[in-house]
């Protein structure tokens, strides 16, 4: 009978999902809850996908999604979760290199306001760099002590966009929270790395300088506006927008004019216009709009650059941002995730606002990036760092250019990796190279800003054979 009790009592039982529309599998453990944020209102959402190989020993990875202020259901829903919808597509599909094949994925909303997760106090509900971490680190630690039968499980910290922030400042809290509890008594996790995909890093290169290298060898614009533009510094543009005058002022226009219809996030990619889109979906009263409570919202069924990496867009205003063309595919992911018998079938608080893809969260940047926390975690953790080669908005050359100046040896040369394709055939997923301190670079040749979405394939193999520390 304990061990029985016991048994009942490894996962939480009110925040199993029972069954979902066009999932009808879910035997592996899907879970849907919050996890409080101590010493404040906040409470953060999560879900749980356990794994489907054994739970008890595959390792665990937690997720976030960029932004700031993306939910990451995003990542479950469209990337690497057990179901997700394929662009231009309305129903979910089972996915074949769900993350979850192989290990057990959390996904956490953050900061709080984002997607489902809760900040009822208004005076707690502002974030930078630093404080987004601390909230991370403990929504993480309780999330972990939710599930016992995995929680001493090998723990990867993963995220992409934005959580090229997110992840190595989490990592960096986890790090100092094991050696500040080793002798306390308290939980420890088994934190071996992180996993960061397209994410921005060092400002000083990454997104609009890496995108002007980017896109001349692209082919988005010609040599005559190249041999101006090459010269000017956009370093740090993000922060110093004014610096920009004269001749580069000039010259950042005419990119801005030739590059703003493509889709930045992939720039091979199809841009899926809001007519593409329009309400094909359903919603739930008779205006368009969708209503939780009294709380009533036009759903943001498209979403622009400006919402999933605004960021990337400092040059434009309000208004010309609202008129960039929603490029990235997420129309039936919002219908569904708004449905009334949805939500209630996810546990999702009745507080809770209309989900949309990105919040409008009240979020600092900090200039400094986190680059500076490599060299802190050099040689304790594990660490790959993926790229999607057809990204625009943190480019592969930007990527580069930061791990250049680390200056940490190379252990394994740049080389192609490969996966088998439908013919038996190796073809080229991408090309990798190993560094010292436990440093690992792969890009992912052909996928934009989400790799796992585009290359679902490809990054699942860099993701696992790294996790296995095996060679890609």
């Amino acid at each position: 009978m304990v061990g029985l009790v016991a048994l009942a009592s490894a996962y939480p039982d009110a925040d199993k999902v029972a069954s979902l529309p066009q999932m009808p599998d879910l035997s592996f453990g899907l879970y849907s809850g919050y996890v409080p944020v101590d010493g404040t209102q906040k409470q953060l959402h999560y879900m749980g996908a356990l794994s489907q190989g054994d739970p008890k020993k595959d390792p665990v990875i937690v997720w976030f999604n960029g932004g700031p202020g993306c939910s990451s259901m995003l990542g479950i829903f469209q990337e690497h979760g057990p179901y997700v919808i394929e662009d231009g597509t309305t129903n979910f599909v089972k996915n074949k290199y769900s993350w979850n094949k192989e290990a057990s994925v959390f996904y956490l909303e953050s900061p709080a306001d984002v997607g489902y997760s809760l900040c009822p106090d208004p005076t707690e509900c502002k974030w930078n760099d630093e404080n987004s971490a601390d909230d991370n680190l403990v929504a993480v630690i309780n999330l972990l002590q939710k599930f016992p039968e995995v929680m001493n499980n090998e723990l990867y910290i993963a995220g992409e966009s934005y959580a090229g922030i997110y992840v190595p400042k989490l990592t960096q809290r986890l790090d100092k929270y094991l050696t500040d509890n080793a002798k306390t008594g308290k939980y420890l996790p088994n934190l071996k790395g992180f996993m960061v995909g397209n994410g921005v890093t060092n400002w000083k290169y990454d997104t609009l300088p890496a995108f002007i290298q980017m896109g001349y060898w692209h082919g988005l614009y010609d040599d005559d506006l190249y041999n101006v533009i090459k010269d000017c510094d956009f370093t740090y543009y993000q922060f110093e927008p004014t610096k920009i005058t004269g001749d580069c002022k000039t010259a950042f226009d005419r990119f801005t004019e030739l590059t703003g219809k493509i889709n930045g996030y992939d720039v091979f990619g199809k841009c899926y216009l809001p007519s593409m889109q329009m309400y094909m979906y359903g919603t739930n009263n008779d205006n368009g709009f969708l209503q939780v409570g009294s709380e009533k919202k036009e759903p943001m069924k498209f979403f622009t650059a400006r919402d999933y990496t605004p960021w990337a867009q400092p040059h434009r205003d309000l208004k010309q941002l609202q008129e960039i063309p929603r490029c990235v595919y997420a129309a039936p992911v919002v219908a569904y995730l708004n449905d009334p018998t949805n939500r209630l079938a996810l546990h999702i608080d009745k507080t809770a606002k209309v989900w949309d893809l990105c919040a409008d969260v009240d979020y600092t940047s900090d200039r400094k990036g986190s680059i500076d926390v490599y060299p802190l975690l050099k040689g304790k953790y594990r660490m790959l760092k993926y790229s999607g080669d057809a990204d625009g908005s943190v480019p592969t050359a930007g990527t580069l250019s930061w791990i250049q100046d680390l200056a940490w040896k190379v252990t394994d040369q740049w080389r192609p990796y490969f996966v088998t394709d439908e013919f038996g055939q190796q073809q080229v997923a991408g090309y990798v190279e190993v560094r010292e301190g436990g440093f690992t670079f792969a890009s992912v040749h052909g996928a934009g800003h989400m790799a796992p979405q585009w290359k679902r394939q490809q990054t699942y193999h860099a993701v696992f054979q790294f996790i296995k520390n095996q060679a890609l």
